[in-house]
C-alpha cells in the first residue's frame, strides 16, 4: 500500500480521505485533489483543505500586528505582516474556510508539473506558495468568489459545482461536508535520515555534523545528500555517544546532535536552529537566516510555532520544541553546551517526565494561501 506524506508523517489516502479536513472540500475539489496525490505515486500528500474560521483567525493573530499604516485590514483595524513570515489572510477572507483551497505537501515539482491534469493551479506565481492549490476556473480570491460563487456556497453536497475532474480515476470522493477540521495530529513529518537521503532531513544532519565538528564548516560540506561517504561520520559520532550503531538518524540520535537553543545564541547550534525552520517552510531561505544568529526575526517564527503546537511562548527551543519540530513521537532529550545560557536554565538533562506527545496537539496548519486584497 502506497503511504503519501502529510503534516503528521506519511498515511494511506484511506486515511487522508477519512479526515474532516479533506471531506469537507468542496466534492470536485475533493475529487481533484485526491487524483492529484493518487497520481503523484506517494510522492504529494494533504497538510490541509478545509480550515475553521477559529484557526484562521489563530494563524491570522500570530502572524500580523496592529499597525495605523499597515497593509491588511481586519476587525477595523489596520494590520502588517510579522517579518520573515508568510501573510494570512483574515478570518473570513479564506478560501480555505469555504473548502475551495487546499495545502500539499511533499514534492512541489510534481505539484507544479502536474496540478493543470487535474484543473488546480498553484500559487507558486501569486504569493510564492506552490503548495497552495484551487480550482483552476474559480476567482482566486474568497471576496471575489463570493461576488460570483461559481461552485455555490457551502455547506457543499453531491458531487457538482465544477464539473469532473481530468484524473480519470473513476473514484468517487467522499461528498459529505464537515464543520471542523479533524486533521493529522502534528505539525511535521519527521525527520529520520538514512544514507542516500537527500533534501531537508540531510541538510539539517549535515548542520548538526558541523556544529558537534564532525565536518567541516565549508560549502564543500553542505550538499544537502547524506551521502555513502557520511556514513562512517554518523556512526562514529552514534558509537562515540553510545547510541546503536546503524548509520540511521531517528530520536536517539538527534538527542545527541541537537542542542538547547534560547534568544541570543550566535554560532553552529543556531545555525541548525535556522536551517531546520527554512526547512519546515516556516523562515525564509535568504542568507540573513542562515547567520547563525538567534535574533528577532528567528525568535518570531519560533514562538509562533510553539503557540500553533500547544508549547510555551518564550523562544527557548528545549527538549518539546525540538520534539515538535522534527515531527518526532519519541522524546528528543536536547541538552545545553556547558556554560551556555541553556544550560543554567536547564541543568544537565531534561526531565524524565518532560514528554511531549505530537498526537496531543491541535494541528494548524504553517501556511496560507490566499491574495489579500
Amino acid at each position: 500500500m502506497t503511504d503519501y506524506p502529510t503534516y503528521a508523517g506519511r498515511a494511506s489516502l484511506a486515511k487522508i480521505t477519512s479526515w474532516n479536513t479533506f471531506k469537507g472540500m468542496h466534492p470536485t475539489m475533493q475529487e481533484r485533489v485526491r487524483g492529484l496525490i493518487e497520481a503523484s505515486g506517494g510522492k504529494v500528500g494533504l497538510g490541509q483543505g478545509l480550515r475553521p474560521e477559529t484557526q484562521q483567525l489563530q494563524l491570522f493573530l500570530s502572524r500580523h500586528v496592529p499597525d495605523p499604516n499597515g497593509k491588511y485590514s481586519y476587525d477595523g483595524k489596520r494590520w502588517s505582516r510579522l517579518p520573515n513570515v508568510a501573510a494570512a489572510a483574515p478570518p473570513g477572507r479564506s478560501m480555505h474556510e469555504i473548502g475551495l483551497a487546499a495545502d500539499l505537501t511533499g514534492d512541489m515539482g510534481f505539484v507544479r508539473d502536474n496540478c493543470a491534469r487535474f484543473d488546480l493551479q498553484t500559487f507558486e506565481n501569486v504569493n510564492s506558495e506552490p503548495w497552495h492549490v484551487q480550482p483552476v476556473e474559480l476567482e482566486r480570491s474568497r471576496r471575489s468568489y463570493e461576488n460570483n460563487p461559481a461552485w455555490g456556497r457551502p455547506p457543499w453536497s453531491g458531487g457538482g459545482g465544477g464539473g469532473s475532474s481530468s484524473s480519470g480515476d473513476g473514484g468517487s470522493a467522499d461528498s459529505s461536508s464537515a464543520a471542523g477540521a479533524s486533521a493529522p495530529t502534528s505539525l511535521t513529518p519527521a525527520y529520520r535520515v538514512k544514507p542516500g537521503d537527500s533534501g531537508a532531513g540531510a541538510e539539517v544532519l549535515i548542520e548538526a555534523l558541523i556544529a558537534r565538528g564532525r565536518l567541516e564548516d565549508a560549502a564543500s560540506s553542505r550538499t544537502g545528500t547524506y551521502a555513502a561517504e557520511l556514513r562512517p561520520t554518523v556512526e562514529s559520532f552514534q558509537s562515540d555517544n553510545g547510541l546503536d550503531v546503524d548509520g540511521i538518524v531517528g530520536p536517539q540520535s538527534w538527542s545527541a546532535l541537537l542542542q538547547i537553543v534560547v534568544p541570543g545564541d550566535k554560532g553552529a547550534h543556531a545555525r541548525v536552529l535556522q536551517v531546520t525552520l527554512i526547512n519546515r517552510g516556516l523562515l525564509n531561505d535568504t542568507g540573513g537566516n542562515r547567520d547563525g544568529t538567534y535574533g528577532p526575526a528567528t525568535q518570531t517564527v519560533v514562538t509562533q510555532f510553539q503557540a500553533a503546537a500547544g508549547l510555551g511562548t518564550d523562544g527557548e527551543v528545549g527538549p518539546k520544541t525540538w520534539t515538535a519540530l522534527m515531527g518526532e513521537k519519541k522524546h528528543i532529550a536536547v541538552t545545553a553546551a556547558p556554560g551556555t545560557r541553556g544550560a543554567a536554565m536547564h541543568g544537565a538533562v531534561a526531565d524524565a517526565d518532560d514528554e511531549f506527545d505530537p498526537d496531543d496537539m491541535d494541528v494548524l496548519s504553517v501556511f496560507d494561501g490566499m491574495p489579500i486584497e
